[in-house]
């Protein structure tokens, strides 16, 4: 009986072995998402705790994060993702599912639609999976997707009939002149993003063992379905859809664009029954109203059409559009303005005052920051080649300084003939919304730009991160101990203090003892008068190990928000990350997204 009952078992155990080998050996399904930024996908990592507030959605959330919150790796899903490539994001990228497929391939922190879609998919799907994402921002389907079928981009009879009546041009409109340059552009532009996104996905197709390492040659790989999420740009485009606000037909020529680029595809890679979902464009959810609306109706449409029926499903993402955090988009701004600044400035004028008895960030050394005296002088340009009109805006530029300051922003320079003051220092009004001014502590003089120098001692070295904490309204340079710690030359007419973080590479200036901070700033005209103002102040700030951990603590950004909004609204405004049309950056509303995405196409497989 034991040798009988130990053969039986063994032959069970053999059969359900046997069995999963038999479930494992499947064709490969490759799924190709498409679209431009919202398929690309704005959800950062910060974003997902919302989820998990919400027992609709929980359990999805517990499938992307785990009990610590870290992204969890679906070796069981592969996915290649292509992009454009720009300052901090990869073209290319690939591996197990996982967070960082979304809009900066350079970041791990950043997801899209296709994750909670592959994860979807994998619970609903038997055997090994691949998606194939491109996605590019910024692009229409009438010009930058447009399918070959579709033949040329022309104008619409209504635009071209306005552009016969302003031969000479008017807004928006370009003159007769430079017409052909225009249609140049635009036939160079017409489907080279068609043809990019063919020519990535035979690519990927033509090396599946290096995108998949679970792909066998012998069983071979199915096209399984495709997901169009795109709109935005086309929304937008009042010369290819005039009238699109009144008018419900308006984007009739979408849907018919959207039926040849079905086509086309499926012929293309020779699947004439791919199933193909269709993301519909959802922002402001039930509350849209004119060409959003109107658009809808159009990305719709080829659901209808005979060839399509069966074969093509509308995913309607309005019903994920999350109005409590669409309402709170205002105080957003506001939140993410406290969030990213060192400091803000106050009502009257100056630094908001500092939190006390809360961890965060410290002035480095002594004298404290309001008692620490500056020493400074101001100068104008006195050669040809570096004056500059009062009408520009952009002003930050390098001068020829005098030959007796040469070395102003070394330690050893003499600056004891120059003005005294105690920062900020500053000239002129700094006006911003709401009529309030930025005001400063000493005059700054009549040149246009600052040369200012302070020293502070240092005891102790013991802090873990420093950063330089940046108030002026336009750029600087930046000195620590005759080195150069940072640059600025750009503008902001937001009365903050820029956040700098010193690298260990740069905090090495920083020394026991005696320490010189100078600076190199330039004002600003405005008003018809073109009156001159700015307001310069610097400061260097450390942090402790303990203190940073706290300041990167989800509490204490609720701590910071509670400045803005209540606790609840705070807890909202954490579940986004970005402008309203990307959905708000909303982990929850993508996630919910990419999750229909992958119901429908599970529906049309079993058509």
């Amino acid at each position: 009986m034991k040798n009988s009952f130990s053969v039986n078992i063994f032959v069970f155990l053999l059969t359900c072995i046997l069995s999963s080998a038999v479930v494992a050996a499947k064709p490969l399904k490759i799924y190709v998402l498409v679209g431009q930024s919202n398929m690309q996908g704005h959800a950062k990592l910060h974003t997902m705790p919302y989820m998990a507030g919400d027992p609709s959605t929980k359990s999805l959330y517990d499938k992307i994060l785990d009990a610590n919150g870290k992204p969890r790796v679906h070796n069981n899903v592969h996915i290649v993702a292509y992009s454009e490539a720009g300052k901090g994001n990869k073209q290319e990228k690939k591996g197990p599912l996982t967070m960082g497929y979304g809009s900066n391939l350079g970041s791990d922190t950043v997801c899209g639609p296709e994750l909670a879609f592959g994860i979807t998919m994998r619970e609903k799907v038997e055997g090994p999976i691949l998606i194939i994402k491109t996605a590019w921002g910024g692009k229409s389907l009438n010009t930058d997707f447009r399918p070959p079928s579709a033949g040329k981009y022309a104008l619409h009879p209504k635009i071209k009939a306005l552009w016969n009546k302003h031969p000479n041009g008017a807004h928006g409109i370009p003159k007769m002149s430079s017409r052909p340059k225009w249609h140049e552009e635009k036939e160079k532009n017409t489907g080279y993003y068609y043809r990019l996104m063919i020519r990535h996905l035979r690519k990927a197709l033509a090396n599946l063992k290096n995108v998949h390492p679970d792909y066998d040659p012998k069983l071979g790989y199915e096209l399984a379905g495709f997901v169009w999420f795109q709109g935005w740009n086309d929304m937008c485009d009042g010369t290819t859809y005039p009238d699109s606000s009144d008018n419900a037909d308006a984007y009739v020529q979408y849907s018919n664009l959207l039926a040849h680029f079905i086509r086309d595809i499926r012929k293309e890679f020779n699947v004439p029954k791919m199933p193909v979902v269709i993301g519909v464009i959802g922002v402001d959810g039930d509350k849209a109203k004119g060409s959003i609306s109107n658009l809808r109706l159009a990305m719709t449409a080829p659901v209808t059409m005979p060839e399509f029926k069966g074969n093509v499903e509308a995913v309607q993402t309005k019903n994920f559009w999350d109005y409590k955090m669409a309402a709170l988009e205002g105080k957003k701004r506001k939140v993410d303005h406290r969030l990213r600044s060192a400091h803000l400035i106050g009502e009257d004028g100056f630094m908001e005052p500092r939190d006390t008895g809360v961890a965060g960030w410290k002035v480095v050394g002594s004298p404290p920051q309001k008692e620490r005296v500056w020493r400074f002088t101001s100068v104008e340009p006195s050669i040809e080649k570096d004056k500059l009109s009062q009408k520009e805006k952009k002003r930050f530029r390098d001068i020829t300084l005098p030959t007796e300051l040469k070395d102003w922003y070394k330690p050893n320079f003499n600056d004891s003939k120059w003005e005294r003051g105690r920062a900020p220092i500053g000239k002129g009004n700094w006006k911003f919304r709401g009529g309030s001014l930025v005001k400063y502590r000493a005059e700054w003089g009549k040149g246009e730009f600052l040369l200012m120098r302070t020293t502070f001692n240092i005891d102790k070295l013991d802090y873990i991160a420093y950063r330089l904490a940046a108030l002026s309204r336009q750029g600087y340079h930046v000195y620590l101990n005759g080195y150069k710690l940072q640059t600025y030359i750009w503008w902001k007419d937001k009365p903050h203090y820029m956040v700098w973080n010193i690298a260990d590479n740069k905090a090495k200036y920083l020394k026991r003892g005696k320490n010189v901070l100078a600076v190199y700033a330039n004002s600003e005209y405005h008003g018809k008068a073109r009156a001159p103002f700015g307001v310069v102040d610097m400061v260097i700030e450390g942090i402790t190990k303990n203190d940073l951990e706290y300041v990167k603590s989800h509490e204490n950004k609720l701590r910071i928000m509670d400045k803005e909004c209540s606790r609840e609204e705070g807890k909202i405004i954490m579940g986004c990350s970005n402008g309203g049309y990307h959905y708000l950056g909303s982990g929850k509303m993508l996630s919910q997204i990419g999750e229909a995405f992958a119901n429908a196409m599970v529906k049309l497989q079993k058509n």
